[in-house]
């Protein structure tokens, strides 16, 4: 029975991305939706690379869970994943209050996780992010044609006052929300250029520990930079 790690899926991961061309990466960050093209990426190369024998497979949506490796009628590993911009991390209320924000998802997907876990013992919960963004300061015509979410992807390069501290200030933020969850593994994307603006993206993979919900819960109310100072904020609890 194979049973990859967090490290083995992050791995795995990392390995799938890299086959994908970097400007074809950018082109589908830049374009409209990528969470499902990056999560049958994924799911192929654990397919094809995962030695599976007999009642081992992986799938996709599996009983509405996003990625799954199955033993006869069991999971093994489920995986839930949700793809954001950098702005979308810098912002307050977009990482943590909203009622659609990522917090909020992410719990959603933690709760979902958590009593699948209850009904199978053999079961590791896991969530994925993948974080990014295009550089819309360069190209601003090109932009405003070609790529989904251009005005909040050039707010918020404004905003941070500029493309590289926007992403860092993301990054930041979501790599201290997905640590209150449990072990996160965090990695660079090698993505391209679209029509000439870079383009940037991180995936984060968190081992997903049942006992962090109320140490989430508390996210909101533990800030203790303001988002106003531009800098990161840190979290009370788990670092």
């Amino acid at each position: 029975m194979i049973r990859p790690d967090l490290d083995d899926l992050a791995r795995m991961s990392e390995d799938a991305l890299r086959l994908i061309d970097p400007d074809d990466l950018a082109f589908y960050f830049a374009s409209g939706k990528s969470e499902g093209l990056i999560r049958d990426h994924i799911a192929t190369f654990m397919h094809k690379n995962l030695s599976l024998s007999g009642p081992e497979y992986v799938t996709r949506e599996w009983k509405r869970h996003d990625l799954a490796v199955i033993y006869e009628d069991e999971p093994l590993i489920l995986i839930e994943g949700k793809s954001w911009i950098y702005h979308d991390a810098y912002r307050k209320s977009k990482l943590l209050t909203d009622k659609n924000s990522i917090l909020n998802g992410a719990l959603r997907d933690a709760k979902k996780l958590i009593e699948g876990k209850k009904r199978y013992d053999l079961t590791e919960i896991y969530i994925s992010t993948i974080l990014y963004g295009v550089d819309t300061s360069t190209n601003h015509e090109r932009s405003k044609m070609g790529v989904t979410y251009y005005e909040s992807h050039a707010q918020g390069i404004k905003s941070a006052g500029s493309f590289h501290d926007l992403n860092g200030i993301g990054r930041s933020h979501l790599t201290q929300l997905h640590q209150a969850f449990g072990i996160t593994r965090r990695f660079p994307l090698r993505a391209g250029s679209y029509h000439g603006m870079q383009v940037e993206a991180d995936m984060f993979l968190t081992k997903v520990e049942p006992e962090s919900l109320p140490r989430t819960r508390k996210l909101s109310q533990s800030i203790s930079v303001d988002f106003e100072s531009r800098g990161p904020i840190s979290f009370g609890g788990r670092g």
